[in-house]
């Protein structure tokens, strides 16, 4: 915790960004099912401009709403973003593929969003709190 920070401003800060991806996943999901049931593009198509959607609302939200970092490089946020976002990729289907043998009777979609809240707290906030939005004091 740095010096002068409290609880509160902590707590404050992951509730935002919190908030931030519920946005993302809402306009993921929305944009999703329109390019499926709307302009008929098969789920493989339609789930490449929905991620391009969800992480963009992520990468503004974060930086502007979750973190307030307008005054840093937004091409070095940009940049460290993706690559951090492939990490996560990467490491939320480990995670899911490895939890649904192991709780048999739980519906995929369920242990999905564990998985996924599970790589959130212990590797994509910390990135994106201590090394993407992070600015110099």
């Amino acid at each position: 915790m740095s010096e002068g920070e409290h609880f509160t401003d902590r707590a404050l800060r992951f509730a935002r960004a919190l908030i931030v991806g519920s946005g993302a996943t809402l306009v993921d999901f929305s944009l999703f099912s329109a390019c499926i049931r709307v302009i008929g593009m098969t789920p493989t198509a339609a789930r490449l401009p929905a991620l391009c959607a969800g992480a963009s609302v992520q990468f503004f939200g974060n930086r502007t709403f979750t973190f307030r970092a307008q005054a840093g490089s937004l091409s070095r946020q940009a940049r460290l973003f993706v690559l951090a976002e492939l990490v996560t990729l990467l490491m939320n289907f480990g995670v899911f593929s490895w939890l649904v043998p192991r709780v048999p009777g739980i519906a995929p979609e369920l242990v999905s969003f564990a998985g996924t809240f599970l790589v959130f707290v212990t590797f994509a906030y910390p990135m994106r709190r201590l090394v993407i939005f992070k600015l110099p004091r």
